[in-house]
């Protein structure tokens, strides 16, 4: 049975999930919008894809994903309710979130206001940190793996499907292979290094200077420039782009992006800590005129001058 012939079936164990219609396909699988009759609630099916289900790791991952993944709970993270099969089909059963993705957001209105994205990244943050502190890594956060929900605006983090478990030794990652999306990987990523919950920081804060710039922070033609930049280049400064971008902003992004882990923050919840005084100084809103309050509010917070 092919995935194209999903589309008004009941699946599951009590055949109480009805699949509405295909919300998407990547190169992993298809996602679905099914109803949850005995819930009574709209769920996201995702199906592993034929190629990928054949490959050892990639069906293993995706076992991995529904059975440990389900144990985060955080308004911020879209929950994973379970792991089922049809046939041959192996299917994910999440948290459907009816939104736009930060791709979407940034397609449509460009570069964010400073209190906007801000408040956008400290609730990445917040999901990230309680994924940490279970013990996962993300590895794969970007634009497109982060939703705002459209009822009420709330932050949802999508995709753990090539997440790390930090506390499991089954030998799905290989030292040496890259697993991720160019212009938003960790430079020891890139490399095929061991990676731990500072390649996340990485990321968030290569998401936060797109938000705030409308740009990505390291480019190229191909996917080749785009990694050798992350290597060994640095951003266009964000003064040059955005002039709500004030100077506590810019220097967490500097920490943030740093080419070496050791540089950047220790963890989530210290970069959580940064973004709560950054704030706190900004207030309800941010506008040009609050620029000296803030820089004297933090200004020992900070040590040396931004380079972003």
């Amino acid at each position: 049975m092919s995935t194209e012939d999903f589309m008004g079936r009941r699946m599951g164990p009590e055949k109480t999930l009805v699949v509405m219609r295909r919300l998407g396909k990547g190169g992993g699988g298809t996602v679905w919008l099914g109803w949850d009759e005995k819930n009574q609630h709209s769920v996201a099916l995702k199906f592993l894809s034929a190629e990928y289900a054949a490959d050892p790791r990639h069906r293993e991952r995706f076992i991995r994903e529904g059975r440990r993944f389900g144990a985060l709970r955080h308004p911020n993270i879209v929950r994973v309710y379970g792991l089922s099969q049809e046939g041959e089909h192996l299917y994910l059963v999440c948290e459907f979130v009816n939104g736009r993705t930060l791709n979407q957001v940034l397609k449509n209105e460009g570069q964010l206001k400073a209190r906007r994205a801000v408040d956008i990244i400290h609730a990445v943050a917040l999901g990230l940190a309680e994924a940490h502190a279970h013990g996962f890594v993300h590895r794969d956060l970007k634009p497109e793996n982060v939703m705002l929900r459209n009822e009420d605006g709330r932050v949802k983090i999508l995709d753990f499907g090539i997440a790390k478990d930090l506390n499991a030794n089954d030998g799905l990652t290989q030292l040496g292979h890259y697993l991720g999306t160019p212009a938003y990987s960790a430079p020891e990523q890139v490399r095929g290094r061991i990676v731990d919950a500072r390649a996340d920081i990485f990321s968030l804060g290569v998401i936060l200077y797109e938000l705030l710039s409308g740009r990505t922070a390291f480019e190229g033609r191909e996917s080749s420039d785009v990694l050798h930049a992350t290597l060994h280049e640095q951003p266009i400064p964000l003064a040059k782009l955005n002039r709500d971008v004030n100077t506590p902003i810019a220097q967490l992004i500097e920490r943030m992006i740093e080419k070496e882990p050791r540089k950047r923050f220790p963890d989530m919840k210290a970069v959580v800590e940064e973004l709560d005084k950054i704030l706190v100084a900004m207030g309800p809103e941010m506008s040009a005129d609050d620029e000296t309050r803030v820089r004297s509010d933090l200004h020992g917070f900070f040590r040396d001058e931004p380079t972003l």
